[in-house]
């Protein structure tokens, strides 16, 4: 099992000191997490950084940790652009990006921003998928789709990494398990109980072998609302109350208790085995509360989890 936390994402609570963003990426790296995340939207209920600009930031942070974006929608942008602004990133932190990205639908307002009806986003971010990987492996690249059309075009400096960085696909609905499947390099599932991981990565495997790719070469990952103290009670009920803020919607424990990681370290430790049994294989802590906590929170879920699972 590998470990990674979320660096930047929604921020229901008042405004951090930009500062701790970088506490947050230093305090990851030095303890030894494999990865560094940041979340992305453009027009959203809570206050968030745009998701290029967040990794960009922690690859200037940082100096060897693994960075992506979890996830970036893909959908709102010229798939073009992403692979510029992607390889560039690549380039400048040493091929240390993953390029995680998902379909959105969380905010009408994300799409009314850049004018991108929602009914497209599937069928965008398919088709940005494809424009991603051509982009980034051949020099010069053409391309001709329902969204994008192009013809010896070029990027230089291309990605450090061969062929691009990896491409990890979020979601949980079947379209997306099948885009995984097809496309992707990795899945990153969100909010899942174990038993649905499991079902999510058989439909994975499946779609893989019906398009002639070997599914145990996509990465089984899972992005995870998180929550450590010494008393279990009062952590699922802090998780609970931050994603009701978070998500504008009441949340109950027993969601918190099926589909999060919440409580002491011995009930933490113990929920990780049961994801890690259902296939997860890079698991990605997502701090539930303000970003202020953020750092002591990974230091003490390292401590208590990552280094007493090894």
């Amino acid at each position: 099992m590998q470990y990674g936390v979320m660096a930047s994402g929604q921020m229901p609570d008042a405004l951090p000191d930009p500062g701790v963003f970088r506490e947050i990426a230093t305090t990851a790296e030095g303890l030894g997490y494999t990865s560094l995340w940041c979340g992305d939207h453009l027009s959203f209920g809570n206050p968030i950084l745009e998701g290029s600009v967040a990794l960009a930031s922690l690859s200037a942070y940082t100096n060897s940790i693994t960075i992506g974006t979890g996830v970036l929608l893909l959908a709102l942008r010229s798939a073009g652009l992403v692979a510029k602004q992607i390889a560039s990133i690549d380039y400048l932190s040493g091929g240390r990006v993953i390029c995680g990205v998902g379909v959105g639908g969380d905010s009408d307002k994300d799409f009314d921003l850049v004018g991108v009806p929602m009914n497209e986003r599937g069928a965008r971010t398919e088709e940005g998928i494809r424009v991603l990987k051509v982009l980034w492996r051949d020099d010069p690249a053409s391309f001709e789709g329902r969204f994008n059309e192009f013809s010896d075009v070029g990027l230089n400096p291309m990605p450090v990494t061969p062929g691009g960085p990896p491409v990890w696909v979020g979601g949980r609905a079947p379209a997306a398990l099948s885009r995984v499947g097809r496309l992707a390099d990795g899945w990153m599932g969100y909010m899942v109980t174990p038993r649905r991981y499991a079902a999510g990565l058989a439909d994975i495997r499946l779609a893989a072998e019906g398009a002639g790719r070997r599914a145990d070469e996509i990465i089984p990952a899972l992005m995870i609302p998180t929550r450590i103290g010494p008393d279990g009670d009062a952590a699922r009920e802090q998780l609970r109350a931050h994603l009701s803020r978070r998500y504008h919607s009441e949340f109950d424990i027993g969601f918190i208790e099926k589909a999060c990681l919440a409580g002491d370290p011995d009930e933490i430790r113990a929920r990780v085995g049961v994801y890690r049994e259902a296939g997860v294989r890079h698991l990605i802590f997502l701090y539930g509360g303000n970003p202020i906590d953020a750092a002591d929170q990974f230091a003490m879920l390292h401590d208590s989890v990552v280094e007493g699972s090894e």
